[in-house]
């Protein structure tokens, strides 16, 4: 019997278990096939279906759960759905496979600002703006607000104290 299995056990079935390829690898679905996936997952986000868009984004995340962009689209569903732990988590695994990700460091540093880790989020909005320096991306765009915006909390701040 134990002969059985080992024929039955092909190179792709052991490539797979050991982690050589992925589920997407696997099943021959290419790169190119999961982005046409991701942006229609992306498409239902922004017409506000968030659930179904999580639903997709979930599914490629198991199919390629090496891919920078997936991670970080889920975690930013995670946010609207409130689930700001789980997206915190997505937002890193996003940064350990594309340490370059501006809209990670801005979602994370979001979630920072939110538990109240200041110089945390401070560090990522910082590190999103060194990445995107052009301001090409959306997130940076909220990043540079954000942190003006904080800039502006602490001056006054500051100003309120000097005149007590």
């Amino acid at each position: 019997m134990a002969n059985e299995t080992e024929e039955n056990f092909s190179e792709r079935d052991y490539q797979l278990a050991t982690g050589q390829i992925n589920l997407a690898e696997y099943v021959g679905i290419d790169k190119r096939q999961l982005y046409v996936i991701a942006k229609q997952g992306y498409q239902l986000l922004e017409r506000g279906k968030i659930e179904e868009a999580k639903e997709i984004y979930q599914g490629l995340v198991a199919a390629d759960p090496s891919d920078s962009v997936f991670h970080c689209h889920l975690g930013s569903i995670l946010v609207r759905l409130g689930n700001t732990d789980e997206a915190f988590d997505e937002f890193n695994l996003s940064l350990n496979y594309n340490i370059a990700n501006v809209d990670a460091f801005v979602g994370r540093g979001e979630i920072f600002l939110s538990r109240g880790q200041v110089q945390e989020a401070i560090d990522d909005f910082r590190k999103a703006i060194e990445l995107d320096s052009d301001s090409k991306r959306g997130s940076t765009i909220r990043a540079r607000g954000i942190l003006l915006a904080l800039k502006d909390a602490i001056e006054k701040q500051n100003n309120s104290q000097a005149a007590s």
